[in-house]
Formats: structure tokens, C-alpha cells, sequence
């Protein structure tokens, strides 16, 4: 009976032992905030993105004067404003057509600031068209099938109704030359007709 004891005593302690050395061991996460799968974070000195509070877009001349496109992607707004103007949320000290590239006053702290590139995306070219089913691969088809082409009956049908015009028309034409008209025989019970007097 004792033995018994001793094995109910000792399973839960193999348990608890199976249950940790069962646990993986935790990655370091730093590796993975370090080479991120979803792509590296911009550097603080990449072109255009020197503040990442504030980008510089676009640049635009009108009447003599230029115009600056600048967007907040805190708050996704953009505004266009001129060369030191006061009253903006940024106002633009100078721009180098040169290097495209402004020096802004923004909330009190001076930036420089290029302008923003776009990313050209290359997406591949769509898949080839699958061949028709019991087709050989790559054997291009002879004929193509006009799903919308009648059927038999429906060719008969028309080709009738072809022949009904023709008919129709051929003695539409010889409407020009008169057409005998049905001669009425008289009942014997009928009287004949008075006779119509035109007047001139």
C-alpha cells in the first residue's frame, strides 16, 4: 500500500517538471525591433524627413511668387503657403531651387527640410491566361466559340422571316402597277347600285 503513495507523490513533481522543460525558451525581441518585417524605420537624416512631424511636398510659382506644399502626418492635413508668411503654422525662411530644399520655422524650431521623393512602386505584370480546359498547354485555340450565336432552330427562324420581307417588298413594288381588284358578283336579291354624280 505504501508503494502506491509513493507513485501518487511523485507524478505531480514529474508534471510540474514535463510542464517547464515543455516551455520554449522567449526570443529576445530586440533582434526583431532592430530588423523589422514590415521595413526599417526612416532615418532622422533621410531627405525630406529630417523632422517626421512635417514633410515639404511640393513647390509651385504663380504670379512671381512661390507657393509650398507642406503635410503633417500626425493629423493628415496639408497647406500651401507662401515665402514668410505670417500667420502659417510654418512659416518658410528660404528655398534653394538648386537642391529643392526649404529652411522652415515650425513651432518655434528651425528645419531643413528637402523635398519629398516619390516611391515608385514596380508591380508585375498580370499571369498569362489559362488554356481552355482539354486544350494542349500552349496551343492556341483555331476557332472561337460565339456564345451568343443562334441555334439551328433560330437560324431557320430568321432565314423565314428574311424570305417573309423579300416576299412582302416584291409585291410592295408591284403596287406601282394596278393591282386587279376582286370583282363583286351580284346576289340575285341585291338591286344594282345607283349611280354617283360628280359634280364639277
Amino acid at each position: 500500500m505504501r508503494l502506491r503513495c509513493r507513485h501518487f507523490a511523485v507524478l505531480p513533481g514529474l508534471a510540474a517538471v514535463a510542464v517547464f522543460a515543455a516551455e520554449p525558451a522567449k526570443p529576445s525581441l530586440d533582434s526583431l525591433v532592430k530588423n523589422s518585417p514590415f521595413g526599417s524605420a526612416t532615418s532622422p537624416g533621410a531627405p525630406g524627413m529630417e523632422s517626421g512631424t512635417l514633410e515639404f511636398r511640393g513647390v509651385i510659382v504663380d504670379n512671381g511668387e512661390p507657393l509650398f506644399s507642406f503635410f503633417e502626418p500626425a493629423n493628415r492635413q496639408s497647406q500651401w503657403v507662401k515665402l514668410n508668411e505670417a500667420g502659417a503654422p510654418y512659416t518658410v525662411q528660404s528655398y534653394d531651387p538648386d537642391t529643392q530644399s526649404v529652411k522652415v520655422l515650425y513651432r518655434g524650431q528651425p528645419l531643413s527640410l528637402a523635398l519629398k521623393r516619390a516611391q515608385i512602386i514596380v508591380q508585375a505584370a498580370p499571369p498569362a491566361p489559362m488554356p481552355a480546359p482539354g486544350g494542349a498547354p500552349g496551343a492556341s485555340p483555331t476557332a472561337v466559340v460565339n456564345p451568343a450565336a443562334p441555334s439551328a432552330d433560330e437560324a431557320a427562324r430568321l432565314a423565314q422571316v428574311a424570305e417573309e420581307i423579300r416576299r412582302r417588298r416584291a409585291l410592295r413594288n408591284q403596287g406601282a402597277s394596278p393591282i386587279p381588284q376582286p370583282q363583286i358578283q351580284p346576289t340575285p336579291n341585291s338591286r344594282p347600285a345607283a349611280p354617283v354624280q360628280v359634280r364639277p
